[in-house]
């Protein structure tokens, strides 16, 4: 009885051919711009991490406690051979960097600003960041032989005036609590794309930083880069495992504690997207409902007949469910398919909103590539959610078929 049941659904599902052909066609639309939408989101989401911590946070960042919170000279501690080997030997480690990070004041010609120095290697730190690719033309990026050489943010260099091979002096706080001052020669200017960095860092060799902040073996920031950022929580607990056996008492925090700003713009924009899949799934659900409702007000002479001969009132429920099984299927298949495809080729073409960097700059984002990024939960998730409300609702009209009275259905015209 089920396979005739069964049988019938599906030739029920073909007696209007033009409405189910609507009808997939709203599902596959549908289905498939929720698709697209979230991997659009995924994608973009996962490249403003990326261009954010390869710019110059890095993954993870190991401090001694109380740096983060109170951004002094004073809060430093010493890269232990263990720490750096385990991080070495940690196969999603790409890199890991040592700073030397400080509060300064530069003076120009006439010129004064507030600066912030940054101690790097500059062949560790291009494991983390890529800093060195934001090299504007003219100038270079710091060598392993540098000493009084420094790389500086192109609008701090337009704000003081200064150009490549200019001469500033700088003035700072040491570690012993003495006074640090350099004259520091630019060799070269970055322009990032985020304007808070542009406007104030300045990027000198780690050596010559030990020298003039009177660091010695103290380190303030280990940055580490990862393969992926879905490793975050595994790498991070493992440092925290380690590190808890110091002691010094340290700090790992993860590239969401450190931009929270970033985590926020994220949560936000997820909420806008599902408030969106939620009113695209309402829709697909009523392409399917009106459907249904439709057929089974088409056909309520024939359910008196079936009634009348014997047809259990189940039977006709199941019949009914069964033909809105057949339609959500084939429309989820045509949707997995369509979204699919046009979320493959925007992840081959990001959609590219480089010619309004500057704009986007404004608000301190660097990321103007935006590709699609289109996952197996995304998909499932998708289909699920169509499939489901595609039978919850078929379930009204399915039973208000069921307890037709055969007498007055037969009747009906």
């Amino acid at each position: 009885m089920e396979n005739i049941i069964a049988q019938l659904a599906w030739r029920n599902v073909w007696r209007n051919k033009r409405r189910t052909v609507l009808t997939f066609l709203t599902i596959m639309v549908g289905g498939a711009m929720i698709i697209f939408i979230n991997s659009i989101a995924k994608g973009g989401h996962d490249q403003m991490i990326e261009d954010a911590v390869a710019l110059n946070t890095g993954h993870i960042q190991i401090h001694e406690k109380g740096f983060w919170e109170n951004q002094t000279i004073d809060y430093a501690f010493q890269l232990s051979p263990e720490l750096n080997q385990r991080l070495e030997e940690n196969p999603h480690v790409t890199g890991h960097s040592r700073r030397i990070q400080a509060g300064g004041l530069l003076s120009f010609r006439d010129n004064t600003r507030g600066i912030f120095i940054q101690g790097i290697d500059p062949e560790m730190e291009k494991q983390v960041s890529n800093l060195h690719e934001k090299i504007m033309p003219g100038g270079r990026f710091l060598r392993s032989d540098d000493t009084t050489q420094v790389v500086i943010g192109s609008t701090l260099a337009k704000n003081i005036g200064a150009r490549v091979n200019d001469t500033f002096a700088m003035i700072s706080q040491g570690f012993d609590g003495s006074i640090a001052a350099e004259r520091l020669t630019i060799v070269g200017l970055f322009k990032s794309g985020n304007p808070e960095y542009d406007r104030e860092v300045v990027l000198m060799p780690l050596s010559q930083a030990r020298s003039t902040f009177t660091m010695m073996n103290y380190i303030h920031t280990l940055a580490i880069r990862l393969d992926e950022a879905a490793h975050l929580n595994m790498v991070k607990d493992d440092i925290v495992r380690f590190t808890s056996k110091s002691e010094t008492q340290l700090e790992v925090m993860g590239w969401d504690e450190l931009m929270p700003e970033l985590v926020q713009f994220i949560v936000m924009d997820d909420i806008s997207g599902y408030i969106f899949d939620f009113i695209l799934f309402l829709v697909v659900a009523f392409g399917i409902l009106n459907t249904i409702q439709m057929s089974v007000f088409e056909r309520t002479r024939e359910f008196g007949v079936m009634l009348s001969i014997g047809t259990r009132p189940q039977q006709i429920s199941a019949m009914i469910l069964m033909e809105s099984v057949y339609i959500a299927l084939i429309g989820i298949i045509l949707a997995i398919g369509f979204g699919y495809a046009i979320s493959l080729y925007f992840e081959i073409n990001p959609i590219d909103y480089s010619k309004f960097s500057e704009e986007i700059a404004v608000w301190g984002i660097s990321t103007t590539l935006y590709p699609a990024k289109t996952t197996f939960i995304n998909i499932a998730m998708t289909s699920l959610f169509t499939f489901l409300l595609a039978v919850l609702f078929s379930i009204f009209p399915a039973r208000r078929a069921a307890k037709l009275n055969p007498i007055q259905a037969i009747r009906k015209l």
